[in-house]
């Protein structure tokens, strides 16, 4: 069973299915409209053109990808694609994903690892953390990890429910991992799983318990979870080029590869809009500081509204 798209972006716009005519055949994206614009999955890393044709398939618009140029049949249509490489004149490559490729074993994908890596999870293991990995029940305690550490960071989080329809949508192949020290949830991680590739798109945990290498620890249940169920290739999700969470993917011996954002239209970085209002936005870094010191109860209320329009 495939996964129910239109689940999870239910709050986001209308989702559809487009067809993207290429020089080599017809390819189809989905695409979901966000504020009038064609957005190709929000909330999670990139998209790619599909070779399968889809049940229902939008009428209108099409697209064709001409010299490496994805261009609207509709002028007055405005597009935003998350794809592995640029189609568009008008793109930022803030971005990157970090793939592992994956053994067949547990045992071989350990031997891989530096000694300093295995000697950190061998750090995390005596420390008594417990996994709990399950489905949508184990939202709640994900969340409470999450949204705190994103607070902590001065980040806005998606809501509780948004993670509970990305986990049921997804069904059998979607699993929740949570990290307990003394039965306290101090990391929890999401995991998906399509065919032979899985990805953690949204993984946090407790900075008062780093010293028990809890972030090592449950990266590697993730990562042994997938090898487990099959998978050859194992994704940390996205980060910023050069960020903390950047370097310290590193260690694991990832792959990077570039994000390329593409954008019908020539990019603007100083407008945030909300329904009809257009609100100039202030450095993100005086955003962040902002946020960080705002009161849980407008986190928890403007979180969403927010970080659906950036994510």
């Amino acid at each position: 069973m495939g996964v129910k798209w239109p689940m999870i972006y239910q709050h986001a716009g209308p989702v559809g299915w487009y067809r993207v005519k290429t020089p080599s055949g017809v390819r189809y994206v989905m695409m979901v409209n966000m504020d009038d614009i064609l957005v190709s999955m929000p909330y999670f890393s990139y998209a790619c053109f599909s070779a399968q044709e889809p049940e229902l398939v939008e009428k209108h618009p099409e697209f064709t990808l001409e010299e490496g140029k994805l261009k609207c049949n509709d002028p007055g249509i405005q597009w935003h694609v998350r794809m592995l490489k640029p189609v568009s004149e008008h793109f930022h490559t803030v971005k990157v994903v970090s793939w592992l490729p994956l053994e067949n074993t547990v045992e071989k994908q350990l031997a891989r690892f530096s000694s300093n890596l295995r000697r950190k999870l061998h750090k995390s293991v005596s420390r008594e953390i417990k996994i709990e990995v399950g489905g949508h029940e184990l939202i709640g305690r994900f969340y409470g990890v999450f949204s705190h550490n994103m607070h902590r960071l001065g980040a806005p989080a998606m809501s509780k429910s948004f993670y509970s329809k990305v986990v049921t949508a997804f069904g059998r192949d979607a699993s929740v991992l949570i990290a307990l020290y003394h039965g306290k949830a101090i990391g929890g991680a999401i995991l998906l799983k399509q065919g032979e590739f899985a990805e953690t798109c949204w993984f946090s945990t407790l900075e008062d318990y780093n010293p028990f290498y809890t972030s090592y620890f449950l990266w590697w249940e993730c990562i042994r979870l997938s090898i487990e169920r099959g998978c050859r290739v194992f994704s940390f999700g996205r980060s910023t080029k050069d960020s903390g969470p950047h370097f310290y993917k590193q260690q694991w011996g990832v792959k990077n590869t570039t994000l390329y954002w593409s954008f019908s239209y020539p990019l603007r970085n100083d407008q945030y809009r909300i329904g009809p209002m257009k609100i100039p936005m202030p450095n993100r870094k005086i955003l962040s500081f902002l946020w960080k010191i705002s009161p849980c109860f407008i986190i928890r209320w403007l979180g969403p509204m927010v970080a659906g329009k950036f994510y």
